[in-house]
């Protein structure tokens, strides 16, 4: 608590007054604790005001009348924060308790909450295997006590950060000291101090201030909603950033085994855990090459088949109107267009509607012979092989990207195809993420069993 000026303390109240006064939950109201009178403002949807109350009048009866050294005695070191009126409108928006008393005093607490984040449920995005089915919420103090009893350790260390000027979030830097690389931490801590007056709303903020390229067809960063899946990338030497109010953590940086593999997998025998990122491997591949490969072996380099293939090849096309380049864009797009739908439907009855859709729409245009039964065979196993991979940020970088070799494919034959996967593997060379190459095998120094 700090003792200021009337004069001055009336006029900082008036001025707190009116720059709340448009918000209908902004709440004032005069308590005494202890005997003494004090008027408090606070956010009602934000303080439970009559448990607030029930804790200070508690200290406000103790002995000795030492109740302000006891209930109060945080803002000591604090005079400065009340000493400002956008101080302490940062306070209000953080849901503290602001009183101002009749003899000039003026105190910043922390009140009992409103209770309105969720408890802790099952993950919704992510199914876990032989994994604990906890999944973080949107409150980032029970998110680093999710963390805290995950990994039992003095080594893991946990930096709260604030960023923003006129919208603060809050933030948490998570990693294990010793290791994760001193380069990664250093790197994220000096863009976090060089943009702290950036506005931070969403995930794409975040890699800005990072200073993430903005077109990129690699992720650089992995999510998850999964406490152990964060523990396991922070024993590996990821740094993890909790924000306020997202549900995900966020791990730095991402490197080319990602797209492969899980910290999870890690909790089946060792021959499991190859076999499964084999396919995962495979998967990605068949992914890119596909689509192209159907153009190349119709339309530019059919000599490529055996002649009795061929054959086959060319009657399933016959009535198709449409050059291969266009039937598989034309079936391509529907495919994104489901599964977009798929995402954005509600969860009970978007499965529904986008299977009717598919099977209806896919068997009236073979039918209309718009499009090669082949065709849809090819590119639903592309499909497939997309969600294969670990996350849905990688499958994005991985939709996309099967555009370009179809093209390329579409031009130059054989050769488009090998030319783009060569280039691919040279852009994958070229990323640096917090000063670590993308193609890193590891982030721990030494080959783990990733």
């Amino acid at each position: 608590m700090q003792i200021m000026d009337m004069e001055y303390v009336r006029k900082l109240e008036k001025q707190f007054q009116e720059r709340f006064q448009k918000s209908s939950d902004f709440s004032y109201k005069e308590i005494e604790i202890g005997g003494e009178p004090f008027k408090a403002y606070f956010f009602h949807s934000l303080v439970n005001l009559s448990a607030t109350m029930s804790i200070m009048n508690q200290f406000g009866h103790s002995q000795d009348n030492k109740w302000k050294q006891e209930f109060l005695h945080g803002m000591e070191g604090e005079a400065s924060a009340t000493a400002s009126l956008e101080k302490i409108c940062k306070a209000v928006l953080q849901g503290m308790l602001v009183l101002f008393g009749k003899e000039g005093e003026v105190a910043v607490i922390e009140p009992k909450a409103q209770d309105i984040s969720r408890p802790v449920m099952t993950p919704n995005s992510e199914n876990p295997l032989q994994s604990s089915f906890d999944a973080f919420t949107e409150d980032i103090e029970m998110n680093i006590g999710l963390l805290r009893k995950k990994i039992l350790s003095d080594q893991l260390v946990i930096e709260s950060r604030q960023i923003g000027t006129q919208s603060i979030k809050k933030m948490a830097i998570a990693y294990m000291e010793g290791v994760a690389r001193p380069e990664v931490i250093e790197s994220i801590r000096k863009k976090l101090d060089e943009n702290s007056g950036q506005e931070l709303a969403t995930i794409r903020d975040l890699t800005s201030i990072l200073g993430h390229p903005k077109f990129t067809l690699a992720p650089t960063y992995t999510s998850s909603e999964l406490p152990g899946e964060t523990m396991q990338n922070i024993q590996n030497g990821k740094v993890v950033i909790l924000l306020d109010q997202f549900s995900f953590a966020f791990a730095f940086p991402a490197i080319v085994t990602d797209l492969w593999s899980t910290s999870l997998d890690t909790q089946y025998p060792l021959l499991f855990q190859i076999f499964l990122r084999i396919i995962r491997g495979m998967a990605m591949l068949l992914a890119i090459i596909l689509p192209g490969l159907y153009v190349v072996l119709n339309s530019v380099n059919p000599e490529l088949l055996r002649i009795q293939l061929a054959i086959a090849v060319a009657e399933n096309r016959q009535g198709v109107p449409y050059p291969s380049i266009i039937e598989a864009l034309l079936v391509m797009l529907l495919l994104e267009m489901i599964i977009e739908a798929t995402i954005r439907l509600p969860k009970n009855i978007g499965p529904t509607i986008t299977m009717i859709g598919g099977i209806l729409l896919g068997q009236a245009i073979i039918q209309a012979k718009l499009v090669s039964n082949l065709l849809i065979i090819i590119l639903v196993a592309s499909a497939i092989a997309n969600f294969a991979l670990t996350s849905y940020m990688n499958s994005v970088g991985v939709r996309l990207y099967k555009y370009v070799v179809l093209f390329a494919s579409s031009v130059f034959g054989i050769w488009g195809i090998e030319v783009a996967l060569i280039w691919l593997t040279l852009y994958f060379s070229s990323l640096t993420s917090c000063s670590v190459p993308y193609l890193s095998f590891s982030l721990k120094g030494k080959t783990s069993d990733e």
